[in-house]
C-alpha cells in the first residue's frame, strides 16, 4: 500500500527532526541592529521564528546568533529566509555553510531535546500504564 503525505506551500518533507528548545533565542542581525526572537523549533537544517513578516522575504540572507540560556551557544551564523508564513508571522530560515564544529554542537542540543522528550513520554506511560 502506497501513500503520500503534502502540506499546503511546500511539497517537500522535512529533512531533519524538528524540535523545541525551551530558551533558544535568535539574534538577528536588522537594519535597526541587533534583535532577538524566541526560537519556535530548531533541526540541524534551520529554524523558525516570529516576527513581523513584511521585513523579510524568501532569499534573503540572515547573520545571527543562537543564544541558550540568554548566553552565546553558535555565534556567526549565516541562514537564509526559505519561507515566510505571513498570517502567523513566522519566518522559516536555512542554515547556510555552518562550520563543522557548529554543525555538532547543534546537532547535540537537538539531540538532547530529543533523548529528553523520550525520557518524559515513557515516564508519563509508566505512570498512567
Amino acid at each position: 500500500m502506497e501513500f503520500e503525505i503534502s502540506m499546503d506551500g511546500d511539497d517537500r518533507p522535512r529533512q531533519a527532526y524538528r524540535t523545541a528548545v525551551p530558551g533558544l533565542d535568535v539574534r538577528v542581525v536588522t537594519t535597526a541592529g541587533p534583535r532577538d526572537f524566541a526560537v519556535r523549533d530548531i533541526s540541524a537544517g534551520g529554524f523558525a521564528f516570529a516576527d513581523n513578516p513584511r521585513d523579510y522575504s524568501p532569499g534573503m540572507i540572515l547573520s545571527l546568533d543562537l543564544l541558550l540560556g540568554k548566553r552565546l551557544f553558535l555565534g556567526n551564523i549565516k541562514a537564509r529566509v526559505k519561507r515566510v508564513l505571513s498570517e502567523q508571522g513566522i519566518i522559516g530560515c536555512g542554515f547556510e555553510a555552518m562550520e563543522r564544529r557548529q554543525e555538532i554542537k547543534l546537532d547535540k542540543l537537538v539531540l538532547e531535546v530529543q533523548k529528553r522528550l523520550i525520557a518524559l513520554r515513557k515516564k508519563r506511560e509508566t505512570q498512567q500504564g
